[in-house]
């Protein structure tokens, strides 16, 4: 009989749009949660990575409701690829784009991540503590190291300080 717990923890499909990562290349994830916010965070990674080996990691995480198994997810997963892959072209940077099925985003996230992961998060600024900020500081407890820049969206697309 199929241990159904380790099964169900979590379903991935992972899109290489990049080439094999040597030892010495820097990895950082960037959490997709929405285009502008992760657009904006591969332009500040590109901007970052000048003249450094950076590999990126995009990690879309899509929560599947309870009944439902994870590994046949209710939405089409040919879909997810084509928008991570329409996203991952629009920058310069090697990128491997995940998908991962789970049943809560942050868990999601948070085993997707190896031990001691440079995660890059594009926030929008408000004088409010946000639910990313809330998560960059989860984030952190757990040992990870976390950027997040503050993205101020209008009639330019420009970065604050972080």
């Amino acid at each position: 009989m199929e241990n159904k717990t380790a099964r169900e923890i979590e379903s991935r499909l992972i899109i290489d749009l990049a080439p094999p990562a040597g030892l010495d290349s820097l990895q950082v994830v960037i959490p997709h949660k929405e285009g502008l916010l992760t657009k904006a965070a591969l332009k500040y990674a590109a901007g970052l990575a000048t003249d450094l080996n950076v590999r990126l990691r995009l990690i879309d995480v899509h929560v599947v409701p309870y009944g439902v198994p994870l590994d046949e997810p209710t939405v089409d997963p040919k879909y997810f690829t084509r928008k991570l892959r329409n996203v991952a072209r629009e920058s310069t940077l090697p990128i491997s784009a995940e998908v991962v099925y789970a049943r809560d985003w942050e868990q999601g996230l948070r085993r997707s991540l190896s031990p001691g992961s440079l995660v890059l998060m594009a926030i929008r600024r408000f004088w409010w503590r946000t639910s990313e900020k809330r998560l960059a500081a989860r984030l952190r407890k757990l040992g990870h190291q976390v950027i997040w820049v503050e993205a101020k969206f209008g009639d330019s697309e420009q970065f604050l300080n972080p």
